[in-house]
């Protein structure tokens, strides 16, 4: 067989997904693509499908979104581009930070800049409509591909190598009919390069104006046909790593801040809710008062500081705040090993086979401040019934030898400590409650280090049937492995041991004092228990703890994730008979799938006492039979009015183990009035069941940060939200002590959660419109490299699958008074450590099939590619104006507007210029995200004025940003390329948001700055 014959059928059997019609282009089609687009365009085309067209002409291609092979075949749906030139183009070794420029993208619920802490850092998603990460479908080749966290469908875009990306895809719109569950928003389906020859060297590396953010790229692909060209064998291996970006190497992370006017509010109708108002943007440093010496709550008084000589004085910030900042990261450091292979055999001209595997290994890290050390909550060493505020005894009663008891306190309390402690727990000996800073436990910090290993392996083929029907099949294998550790915790049942101490006046330990200190339980003296001294620090700063306790309290969190997934599909598509339009095209199938995942972690961490978290092990497994068909058919071609009229359709069945059956279905129509002109629209049904961790996953408990309602509430505020938090006694106490309810910052960023499981969860739906026009005026020669795309979407979520949020638990408990809903939050009746009387505990967070959300807007693109100036020109632009956007977060809520709101900007946009000759060439891109505000229904509402109305909407306002970035190209030769460029070219500053001012910053705004890189790029 020939080279030329077998690209020819290899282009139909590889199965190459490329697009048909864009809605929202991210960046133009390379040059040399557009031009051969150019010649031969029938119809109006996005530079999407000119792609296509340009590397298949004459050939059948799956476009992504159908099942349907067809050389001529376009989408109704809104898809977007990104080739590999785009990617090289922006100089990303970091696939998300490519896709996040696209307005259609939501901010990232996961990436380096937000997963910087937890157990789960450097993890990347994408959210399409910011419907959230799950309900995007991620695809490799057009297949499903096994998710990165585990109990998901997420796909972790970090095990993604960019450099062996060939082009993304990006369908938005319902594509579940296609598809399956999940592509509620759309589908994001990643090309992998295949079919190459030669030999070709990349590398890359870059840092910030700052001289951190240092990130560095490398990798080599090989290709080359064997059997007199019926095969073809691919070769790629890459490493990448970006570095850490720490908070101190910012000024606005460095320190603990707050905002100034979440401080100033006060819980009534006050014109002091203006001056809050004003300052909202206004930075506060208030560190945290936890820190080494740690806070103690002494007979009811809370935030005690004990003094090296033992007395106690109130909590100062000036000198005793702990600056937990210093101690984070803005990015977390990130390092990737990929190898992939593939190859692909014509066994006859009507049979060909293919096999690919990639491995992937991604290597991150967290940082966090020393861990907090409590005594109350769930997460507290006592946390017995009864014992809220975890009390416990600073002194016991001590058997003698001869039966005869003594009250003995402990050794290490003070006597101002001992005189003004009493008891709390009724048992008639006095006790205290405390939160202490693990500075004490080596290295001083909390870093959490985890491996993630990903496999995937697909093996398949098709058959040329003849008569225009083919068959395929194939079966695929994937594995997420994950491994995570964190260190710089506390095993709370030996602290619970260690702290409870009374003098040996029995000398157990027989060595011959009577005055020694020693653990209280028996038990726990035999298994080695050492006494630990909490009640202070040293004159010159130590920790009176002995290195001896410290051993014996410390501890990790281990966790141990698993997944895999096993798919295989048998797809038949061909011809059925002829139209006026054109032939009535089909395609069927039938997939199969198993899922499975196990999430596991050390005993502490099961049993919520290693002192940061509790995380139960969550297993299960699911099995999903699904058919689907579909159907194109030409109704009219080439008529006047009619240069093209097409319907289409499709469904799908799917019958999981879990939650049962379900259809899924679409219908589009394609109508050209003219060849520049064509009109498209789709209606879909669209369908996501429950995944793995929705299911079964088990109760956990973990740290929150909320926005109390009932923060500066007087004895004089009037409204039911002022009478339903006096009436919890905790409120009303601190209210008495200081005037209004006021809490300290550990109050808000350190309330427990219990996340509660439903294993009664059903699957989520969704209707979506699309309706759009794309303009490529073919007919003028001037004008051939024009597209311009205009789109409407609409989708409509019902029942949808959510976690109830803090904010609705506490506002439908406090504003709305429904009483059901105070069940889930419990308050401190009286201070414990450095926690406030009054202060939230603990609030307890369902899962639900909640009242559902809606996304609606236009997305507008316009690209222009023409000879210019001795070389070829590319312009590209693309805009989404939001119409409506918000939630219901149960059944019959009012309807939770986010549109406009910080994550949500009504309006976003790129726009992109390059242009190349045959030796140099540059790039310049602008991303716009325009003005935001501060959520109304849960933050603006609070700023109430004496006369009852809201501040002026401009005191929310956050203004709008553009980033540039910049490149440009030299080729020393045909087989060398230099290349150096700039992001953030004007090192456009973060927006000044501070603690108190919720929302996902740091995944929308750039928190880096500006930052180069240069690298070399070797074809052979």
């Amino acid at each position: 067989m020939k080279v030329a014959s077998l690209k020819s059928s290899r282009g139909v059997r590889t199965g190459l997904l490329l697009t048909g019609a864009s809605a929202l282009t991210l960046f133009a089609a390379t040059a040399a693509q557009a031009q051969e687009a150019e010649a031969a365009a029938p119809v109006a085309q996005t530079p999407a499908e000119q792609a296509a067209e340009a590397e298949t002409t004459e050939q059948d291609v799956v476009v992504t979104g159908s099942r349907i092979r067809s050389p001529t075949l376009t989408s109704p749906s809104p898809i977007q581009v990104v080739t590999a030139q785009d990617i090289e183009n922006r100089g990303s070794i970091d696939i998300q930070e490519v896709l996040q420029q696209n307005p259609a993208v939501g901010s990232a619920g996961a990436s380096r800049t937000t997963s910087t802490f937890g157990t789960g850092p450097g993890r990347a998603t994408v959210d399409l409509r910011g419907l959230g990460p799950s309900r995007t479908l991620v695809l490799i080749d057009g297949r499903r591909t096994v998710a990165g966290s585990p109990g998901s469908s997420v796909v972790d875009l970090a095990m993604i190598p960019a450099s062996f990306v060939e082009r993304v895809d990006v369908l938005t719109g319902g594509a579940s009919a296609v598809y399956g569950s999940d592509a509620i928003a759309g589908v994001v389906n990643f090309i992998y390069k295949k079919d190459f020859e030669g030999f070709r060297f990349n590398t890359q590396a870059g840092i910030s104006e700052r001289g951190d953010d240092d990130n560095y790229s490398a990798n080599v692909t090989f290709g080359r046909n064997f059997a007199n060209g019926d095969g073809n064998l691919l070769l790629f291996a890459g490493w990448q790593r970006e570095g850490t970006v720490l908070n101190t190497a910012r000024d606005w992370a460095a320190r603990d801040y707050v905002s100034l006017g979440t401080t100033q509010r006060v819980g009534t109708p006050s014109d002091v809710n203006l001056t809050a108002a004003k300052n909202l943007f206004v930075p506060l440093y208030s560190p945290s008062n936890v820190g080494p010496a740690g806070a103690f709550s002494i007979a009811g008084s809370g935030n005690r500081i004990i003094n090296p000589d033992g007395s106690v004085r109130a909590y100062n910030a000036a000198t005793d705040g702990f600056n937990r900042a210093q101690y984070g990261a803005i990015a977390s450091p990130v390092e990737r090993l990929t190898f992939a292979v593939r190859t692909n055999y014509d066994v006859s001209d009507k049979v060909n086979v293919f096999v690919e595997g990639t491995y992937n290994r991604v290597d991150t890290k967290g940082f966090l401040e020393a861990s907090p050390l409590r005594t109350d909550g769930a997460l507290g060493a006592f946390n017995a019934p009864g014992n809220a505020n975890g009390y416990f005894n600073i002194e016991h009663r001590v058997f003698r030898p001869d039966g005869t008891s003594v009250i003995l306190r402990n050794p290490y309390v003070s006597d101002a400590v001992y005189n003004a402690a009493n008891d709390r727990t009724g048992d008639g000996l006095k006790d205290i409650s405390f939160l202490i800073r693990t500075t004490m436990f080596p290295p001083g910090t909390r870093s959490v280090t985890t491996q993630r290993d990903n496999f995937r392996i697909a093996v398949g083929g098709d058959i040329d049937l003849g008569g225009g029907w083919n068959l395929d099949a194939y079966y695929s294998y994937g594995s997420t492995r994950s491994d995570t550790t964190m260190t710089g915790l506390a095993n709370l049942y030996n602290v619970a041991n260690a702290v409870q101490v009374v003098p040996d006046i029995n000398d157990v330990n027989r060595n011959g004092s009577t005055t020694d200190a020693i653990c209280l339980d028996a038990n726990a003296r035999a298994s080695g228990c050492v006494p630990m001294n909490v009640f202070g620090l040293n004159p010159d700063g130590s920790s009176k703890i002995s290195a001896e306790a410290i051993n014996y309290v410390k501890a990790s969190y281990q966790a141990h994730a698993f997944q895999d997934m096993h798919a295989a599909a048998l797809n038949l598509s061909g011809t059925l008979f002829q139209l006026p339009g054109g032939p009535v095209q089909v395609a069927a199938g039938l997939e199969y799938r198993e899922e499975s995942s196990s999430d596991t972690f050390d005993p502490l961490t099961n049993q919520a006492r290693n002192g940061y978290t509790q995380a139960t092990d969550t297993v299960g497994n699911f099995s999903v039979k699904e058919a689907y068909g579909e159907i194109v058919v030409p109704v009219l071609a080439n008529v006047p009015f009619f240069h093209n009229l097409t319907l289409r359709g499709a469904a799908r069945i799917s019958d999981y183990s879990t939650v049962g059956s379900f259809w899924a279905y679409n219908g589009g129509v394609e109508w050209s009035p003219v060849p520049d002109v064509r009109i498209r629209g789709v209606y879909a049904h669209a369908v996501r069941a429950p995944n793995i961790g929705e299911l079964f996953e088990a109760p956990q408990a973990g740290i929150i940060s909320i926005t109390d309602p009932c923060q500066g509430v007087t004895l004089t505020s009037t409204g039911t939200l002022a009478e339903n938090c006096r009436a919890d006694p905790g409120v009303l106490a601190n209210i008495q002590t200081n005037g209004s309810f006021t809490l300290t910052v550990p109050d808000q960023q350190g309330v427990g959660s219990v996340t509660a499981p439903n294993p009664n969860i059903q699957e989520e739906t969704a209707t979506t419109y699309t309706l759009g026009v794309v303009i490529n005026p073919v007919s003028i020669d001037a004008l051939r490299g024009l597209t311009f795309t205009a789109d409407y979407f609409n989708i409509e979520l019902k029942d949808a699958i959510s976690r109830i949020s803090q904010s609705t638990v506490l506002n439908k408990c406090y504003t709305q008074g429904i009483s059901d809903f105070c069940q889930f939050v419990t308050r401190r009746s009286t201070a414990s450590g450095a926690f406030s009387a009054g202060s939230v505990e603990q609030v307890v967070r369902a899962l639900v099939n909640s009242g559902g959300s809606k996304t609606e807007g236009l997305d507008f693109t316009l690209s222009y590619t023409m000879r210019a100036f001795g070389g070829q020109a590319n312009l590209s632009t693309s805009w989404t104006h939001l119409l409506a956007r918000g939630s219901t977060p149960l059944a019959g809520d009012a309807f939770d507007n986010s549109k406009g709101e910080l994550g949500s900007p009504e309006d976003a946009a790129n726009a992109s210029l390059s242009w190349d000759n045959d030796t140099v060439g540059f790039t310049v891109s602008a991303e716009y995200i325009g003005p935001q505000y501060l959520d109304y229904e849960n933050f603006q509402t609070r700023y109430v004025l004496a006369d009852g109305s809201l501040p002026d909407k401009k005191y929310f306002r956050i203004d709008s940003v553009i980033y540039t970035d910049a490149q440009v190209r030299f080729k020393v030769m045909e087989e060398m390329q230099f290349f150096v460029g700039v992001k953030n070219l004007f090192d456009v500053d973060r927006p000044p948001l501070f603690t108190g001012v919720a929302g996902n910053i740091n995944g929308q705004y750039d928190p880096i700055g500006r930052r180069f890189y240069a690298g070399a790029r070797l074809k052979f």
